[in-house]
């Protein structure tokens, strides 16, 4: 693990930096969940490896300012099977799966391999939610950091299509607490407890 984390980090320090953000907001849902911690380490280190397939994805796709064609969708959506061929034979099979399974839908239109509700396992319909919601909340090559408030409207939106609604309940409940929101994201948003369940 320690040799994936200093190549990320002297490769894509951006990507680093989401994957250990990721990892922390994770966690906080499953143990909102009550996952043992086994189960949530598993999940931490899954979250900073989900997206290591991605170094091998052109910059010019990764860091286009507008939306991607079909074609660069396509390449892109190699990376969690990328991933897990890296991963695999260096951490366990269980956290390679989790990597490989990331981008799986609850509702079955996921890939790589069009997997459904508990046939995605729960540490990577956790991983989901919690990449979303970070991919939302930070700032991305097409588009400007969005409100907490926007990024659960948009989790409770697609909640039992892309996303586990136990996993979006999870986090409703975290983003009830006002002190869980500053504490990881550094201040109250205006509005949070109208959205927050």
């Amino acid at each position: 693990m320690y040799r994936f984390e200093r190549l990320v980090n002297a490769i894509d320090p951006e990507l680093a930096e989401h994957g250990r953000r990721t990892g922390r907001l994770a966690c906080d849902i499953a143990e909102r969940m009550h996952l043992d911690s086994e189960d949530i380490a598993d999940l931490d280190q899954a979250a900073f490896l989900h997206d290591i397939g991605k170094l091998f994805i052109p910059r010019t796709i990764l860091d286009k300012p507008g939306p991607l064609d079909a074609n660069e969708w396509a390449e892109l959506r190699h990376h969690p099977r990328m991933g897990y061929q890296l991963v695999t034979g260096e951490v366990s099979e269980k956290v390679a799966r989790i990597v490989l399974t990331h981008h799986e839908r609850f509702d079955g239109t996921g890939y790589p391999q069009g997997l459904s509700g508990t046939q995605v396992p729960i540490e990577a319909r956790i991983l989901q939610v919690a990449d979303a919601f970070d991919a939302i909340t930070s700032d991305r090559p097409y588009q400007p950091a969005l409100p907490v408030a926007y990024a659960l409207n948009e989790m409770r939106r697609c909640s039992g299509s892309q996303f586990d609604p136990d996993v979006v309940d999870a986090i409703m409940a975290l983003a009830g607490r006002a002190k869980w929101v500053l504490a990881r994201f550094g201040q109250f948003e205006e509005r949070l407890a109208e959205v927050a369940v």
